[in-house]
């Protein structure tokens, strides 16, 4: 059991020190997840922070300046808010690209509160109800659609979206937000600890089971998109190697040939331009080509499809300004055709999948990569298109 805590004020250090140790105690004999992620915290102190309890970096710091002021009930209440969020693993995730701080505690409060109704009621964390947003949805998804809307707004000073619609106190909710992640970073160390004991955990105490679910679901390994890109750029550079007496053998020195490799592998990049791709998912895919093979070791050529394709065109720079054409219905079969004519080392294919399964010649030179714009339509297509090559989503 952590030590108890220390305090200046000591009319302040019974009551604060006392919950904490009724609440380990309580959660000993009837929340038994619970109590074992809290021992595998280590627990601080931080006056400085404006939240009341706050997790991330292996530890949970908590404010005895507002504790001071809650009573057992209530701080117990906080403090599994963030044994739900450490279950979760939102500190220890990679930060979204684009997500400000304030916007991913925002976007792992709506996650938390969607699946634990208890917390909902007793009003301490804000719901996608409260936002006007769909529930069910994952945490990336909270965060992006809240980043979205503070991106529309001209003023953040103005933003009414967490202050009951009157836009008094924004600054300090916008400081609680920022200290609530400020700890969050990627450490895969701590993830795999916490999926260590989530896996040996069998008494989950009061947790209802959908939540269960969805913390046992996180522990399964993810498919790394950038690994599997990564990977299909390895496989279509490598196949421009050379034998050379020049260079020596990294094994055998001059016994036997060396190689040298070539940077010149041409890449087709066809994107999905169809009426079902919206805006935000074309500058997703334009971004990840970007992404993926800025350092010019590859040869690109982009075509935009729908029934048709487009006049294919040299991709020689960063592409920040997209003209679209099409935007009818979605046919893949005119991008294999194109491909099995040409003499490109690969074939990109960004989607959402939504399209018959193509007719791909064996002998087809290209190696194939799939590329869906969501979990969800990658899990509908990947039967078909791994026959084909690769596939992952972004």
């Amino acid at each position: 059991m952590s030590a108890p805590l220390t305090n200046t004020d000591c009319s302040v250090q019974y009551d604060f020190n006392e919950n904490l140790r009724l609440i380990a105690e309580k959660w000993f004999l009837s929340e038994p997840a619970f109590y074992s992620l809290y021992c595998l915290q280590e627990m601080r102190e931080n006056a400085r922070m404006e939240c009341a309890v706050r997790c991330g970096e292996g530890r949970i710091e908590i404010n005895p300046l507002i504790l001071s002021h809650k009573n057992f009930r209530e701080t117990e209440q906080l403090l599994r808010i963030e044994m739900i969020r450490l279950f979760l693993k939102h500190p220890y995730e990679r930060r979204l690209d684009g997500c400000t701080g304030e916007v991913i505690a925002r976007g792992s409060d709506c996650t938390i509160a969607d699946g634990y109704c208890l917390l909902k009621e007793a009003e301490l964390l804000k719901g996608p109800g409260f936002y006007h947003l769909p529930i069910g949805q994952c945490y990336e998804w909270y965060c992006k659609a809240l980043q979205q809307r503070d991106d529309k707004n001209d003023n953040r000073d103005n933003d009414n979206h967490d202050n009951d619609g009157q836009g008094n106190g924004n600054q300090d909710n916008n400081r609680q937000r920022r200290d609530q992640s400020e700890l969050w970073h990627d450490d895969q160390l701590m993830q795999t600890r916490i999926n260590q004991l989530i896996e040996r955990t069998t008494d989950w105490g009061t947790l209802p089971g959908e939540l269960v679910e969805r913390i046992q679901a996180s522990t399964r390994s993810r498919l790394n998109s950038r690994m599997v890109m990564q990977g299909f750029r390895s496989q279509i550079t490598s196949t421009n190697r050379t034998l050379t007496r020049m260079r020596p053998n990294r094994r055998t020195g001059f016994l036997q040939m060396g190689s040298r490799r070539t940077f010149d592998a041409r890449l087709l990049v066809a994107i999905d331009v169809s009426a079902s791709i919206d805006n935000e998912t074309l500058a997703r895919f334009y971004g990840t080509v970007n992404r993926l093979f800025r350092d010019g070791k590859v040869q690109i050529d982009c075509l935009q499809f729908d029934v048709t394709v487009s006049t294919i065109t040299p991709f020689t720079h960063i592409v920040r300004d997209v003209t679209v054409s099409g935007r009818g219905g979605t046919c893949f079969q005119p991008v294999i055709d194109v491909a099995a004519k040409s003499e490109y080392d690969g074939l990109m294919i960004l989607t959402d999948g939504e399209a018959p399964e193509p007719q791909i010649p064996k002998l087809m030179r290209p190696s194939v990569l799939w590329v869906c714009n969501n979990e969800a339509n990658y899990n509908i297509s990947k039967g078909w298109m791994r026959r084909s090559g690769r596939c992952c989503w972004l």
